[in-house]
């Protein structure tokens, strides 16, 4: 290596990329390295290590880890990452994952858009909309682009008004990627969100309602889970899904004595590195599981009476809300007093699969250990009626009888690893909040909570709520409205014109439907992309804005974990002619005839500033009590160019920036050490719980209320199994009798990393089958396969594993589409061209249990192993 130039080297990762091409793109011929080449900075010095943000999001915002890259020249040559401490439990390093250290591809891939394009056959007059996708490109200036752009925004205002203007972005301004432009269509009143859950699943309002708890904080930490005897985990894979802590973490409770049980549809790494047994189960079916657990467990009198009627309602006819009929307890409905259905261990095999003797053992077990965890990860619950399953993990949690004691938890969201509690994000992005008074706040662009939503749906035949479904918002589109038949006036007419799609978000590709979602954005009169690279949606679009990643931009102290702050600064120059999204939106503002700073309040340094004032350590979980973490001086004010207030903080600013990051010391039996509910659990009368009763409601009539009044989903208070009526188990066909889950892959973090050559190689987007329903089928690992539903087709090769439950596929998420223009079939790999665009509950979308086929395919179409496959690049821009 030491005669290989850094431009050889570069050229050389460059030119593996593959060489297939799609109807409409071009793959890449050595292309990266003159922009890299020239990205350096002309002051840089010669061999240095700077921190760069891993951005992506693992894990729903709960892990983040530190990433250090060596530049030469300014130009990114190697990482490494978090070696402090001794890596202790209760000073772990923040050790990156295969994702973070492939980041230095991921930033200075092929898919990077070099300069502004326009679609060749786009004109404002004329869009040929039928083109989107595979048309040509040419190149244009920013100045051209961006008066494009303000053109069509202002035409559309003009003539159709605002609601004509769907922003996809999905980011609030809490969010460390936030995108100005977002804020403008805020700004200018257009629809810039839509309603209902993506990520989470049907977890929030049930963990609200039923506990009073606020999301992650009531999950216990790293120090306390090593004290839990028996781990009983519902699809858990967090070797992927968090993989930088979370495996240590997990690694350190078995050494204490733990013991995970891993109820999953697949033995997963997660369950092959850490399951002391492993149960497989069809997806979605987890709620069956719970209820003949539950019955088993009550018909031995292997639960704990005593805390059920101190601290919980609804259990039995005894301890029903006032108000409630006391026939709907929660103990006469698994028994089926008055149904007649008994929820025995043999009822819930014929639903789940699982054994009735192994639910019989579960139900034993759970019984023999005195500190008990209860987990459910968030894709038990993407299915029709998921909050049952959350209703019936937490009524088995409180079965136990040892919630809110050391040891002993139920929780959705992982470890809360405590320790942080940043404000770094959230006060960067809008307009300084305390510390700017006098600056404008953007629009809030928060999801509306679900009891607001619902109380405006019962009360108000005109809601002001125009957003479209999470799932379902290509059909509405098309459909021209959206919403529910049983709101008051029934549903909301809409009338799409533009779409914009910023945020470092790939709305086409991550969205369920996607044909669905290619004739939307075929019938738009304009469609725009700001990105980094070329995603499905530039790919898509009429006007494509080269976006800096957040190696290349506003320096800021941020956070996505509990744990840890970090600090980026511009570690590189601009690729090509790559802008800032702050830029991009002054520059619209300007054209538009808008201050840009009602829009973008803060200036770059005000932003890091504002981050760094803002970023509070929490020294105590019960209190919630912060200070703030770095300590500010009147110089460091004057060198940043700001006005603002010294303050004195738990760390120097200077080491701050230097170290890259920020973590809290801990200790065992520490004030951080959580053990959510713990107040309530010692003192139930002094210390009641936020819900309506000031107990854990088993039975709770608000979650049903609010669900109910969704207009999707009618939701009993208390945990009753659902079927599904177009999805999900029970629901098979003959043409469609698998169904589909889709968990995280190792090669990307959701759609993030999915350019980079080796994640590609290491981990192929495959259809995972079991050994059962491929022999029935003829299918072996390596074959090419035709995986089918009711919305689409996608061409994959087989990987035919033992430990896939019979009756169901996995394809893994993100995958980039890829459309066949002859046959319509994905070549891509991406799940959401099979995922049905259900919407359920809360308005959350269905994930799991989409019905499919999978039939071996002997036509024309070739797909090879990912390594080999191109990069869909703009045809015409070799």
């Amino acid at each position: 290596m030491e005669n290989l130039s850094r431009r050889s080297f570069l050229q050389a990762g460059a030119a593996a990329t593959g060489t297939a091409v799609l109807a409409g793109v071009s793959p890449l011929a050595g292309a990266t390295a003159d922009a890299v080449e020239g990205a350096a900075t002309k002051n840089a010095v010669h061999g240095e290590w700077k921190t760069v943000p891993c951005y992506n999001n693992c894990s729903c915002d709960s892990s983040r880890c530190l990433l250090k890259c060596y530049f030469e020249d300014g130009v990114p040559v190697k990482i490494r990452t978090d070696e402090s401490g001794d890596d202790s439990i209760v000073q772990p390093q923040r050790r990156a994952c295969l994702r973070g250290r492939a980041a230095i591809s991921d930033k200075t891939s092929p898919m990077r858009l070099k300069y502004p394009m326009k679609r060749k056959n786009w004109s404002p007059d004329d869009p040929h909309g039928e083109l989107r996708g595979i048309d040509e490109w040419e190149r244009i200036s920013w100045d051209e682009a961006l008066d494009y752009v303000a053109a069509e925004i202002k035409k559309c205002l003009e003539k159709y008004g605002p609601h004509s203007m769907l922003s996809c972005t999905e980011m609030s301004l809490r969010n460390c990627t936030w995108d100005a432009v977002y804020s403008l269509f805020n700004y200018l009143g257009a629809m810039t969100n839509v309603h209902g859950e993506i990520s989470w699943g049907a977890w929030n309002a049930p963990a609200s309602y039923m506990t009073g708890a606020e999301n992650n904080l009531a999950a216990c930490d790293a120090l306390t889970f090593s004290k839990t005897e028996l781990h009983i985990m519902f699809g858990c894979n967090w070797s992927v899904n968090k993989s930088g802590l979370a495996p240590y973490q997990m690694e350190y409770a078995k050494q204490q004595g733990a013991k995970f049980i891993m109820i999953d549809p697949w033995f997963n790494p997660t369950a092959q590195a850490f399951a002391d047994e492993w149960v497989p189960i069809l997806p979605g079916t987890d709620g069956a599981l719970v209820l003949g657990i539950a019955y088993h467990q009550i018909t031995n009198n292997l639960y704990n009476q005593a805390y059920l009627d101190k601290y919980c309602v609804g259990f039995d006819a005894a301890h029903m809300p006032e108000g409630a009929d006391a026939r709907d307890n929660f103990k006469d409905y698994v028994l089926g007093t008055y149904d007649g259905t008994p929820k025995t261990p043999e009822w819930a095999e014929a639903i789940c699969q699982v054994p009735a003797t192994k639910i019989r053992e579960l139900g034993n077990m759970i019984t023999e250990y005195d500190n008990v965890g209860f987990f459910g990860g968030m894709s038990t619950t993407k299915h029709p009626a998921g909050e049952q399953f959350a209703q019936a993990m937490y009524t088995l949690a409180f079965m136990h009888g040892t919630v809110g004691r050391e040891g002993s938890y139920v929780s959705w969201q992982g470890l809360a690893d405590s320790g942080i509690s940043s404000m770094a994000s959230e006060g960067a992005c809008m307009g300084g909040g305390d510390i700017y008074p006098d600056r404008p706040e953007p629009k809030p662009t928060f999801y509306p909570t679900r009891e607001n939503s619902c109380i405006d749906i019962l009360h108000n035949e005109n809601p002001n709520w125009d957003e479209l479904d999470m799932a379902n918002q290509w059909q509405e589109i098309l459909d021209g409205e959206y919403g529910s038949e049983k709101w008051p006036g029934g549903k909301r007419k809409i009338d799409v014109h533009l779409i914009h799609n910023g945020g470092v978000n790939d709305r086409l590709n991550s969205m369920p439907n996607v044909n669905a979602g290619i004739k939307a954005w075929r019938k738009m009169d304009f469609v725009f992309t700001e990105d980094p690279q070329f995603s499905t949606s530039a790919q898509y679009s009429d006007i494509v804005l080269p976006a800096c990643t957040l190696w290349e931009k506003t320096p800021m102290a941020w956070t996505y974990a509990h744990d840890i702050v970090m600090w980026n600064e511009p570690a590189m120059d601009p690729l090509y002619e790559s802008k800032p999204e702050t830029w991009i939106a002054d520059e619209l503002c300007r054209r538009l005839g808008i201050d840009p700073r009602k829009v973008n309040p803060l200036t770059d340094a005000e932003r890091a500033y504002v981050s760094l004032a803002g970023s509070k350590v929490m020294v105590n979980s019960t209190t919630k009590e912060t200070k703030p973490m770095v300590t500010i001086t009147q110089a460091d004010l004057d060198e940043m160019g700001v006005e603002g207030t010294p303050q004195e903080g738990l760390c120097n600013l200077a080491d701050f920036k230097e170290r890259g990051f920020y973590t809290y010391p801990r200790r065992f039996g520490d004030d951080l050490m959580t053990v959510p509910y713990k107040q309530f659990y010692d003192d139930p009368e002094g210390h009641p719980l936020p819900t309506e009763s000031g107990k854990f409601e088993i039975y709770c009539k608000k979650l049903s209320d609010m669900v109910t009044a969704m207009g999707y989903t009618e939701l009993s208070p208390i945990a009753k199994w659902q079927f599904g009526k177009k999805q999900g188990v029970g629901c098979q066909t003959d043409e469609y009798p698998l169904l589909l889950w889709t968990p995280h892959s190792l090669a990307r973090a959701h759609g993030a990393f999915r350019f980079t050559p080796s994640l590609r190689e290491a981990f192929p987007q495959a259809c995972f089958i079991g050994e059962i329903d491929a022999a029935a089928r003829g299918i072996k690992t390596g074959d090419k396969v035709l995986m089918s539903s009711p919305y689409g087709k996608v061409l994959r090769l087989a990987q035919v594993l033992p430990g896939i439950v019979p009756g169901a596929v996995a394809l893994q998420d993100g995958g980039k589409v890829n459309i066949d223009p002859e046959t319509g079939i994905d070549l891509g790999g991406c799940p959401n061209v099979l995922q049905a665009p259900e919407y359920s509950g809360q308005g959350y979308a269905c994930w799991s249990g989409t019905l499919v086929q999978v039939q071996k395919y002997d036509g024309p179409l070739e797909v090879g192993a990912d390594k080999d496959a191109a990069f869909i690049l703009p045809r015409g821009m070799e």
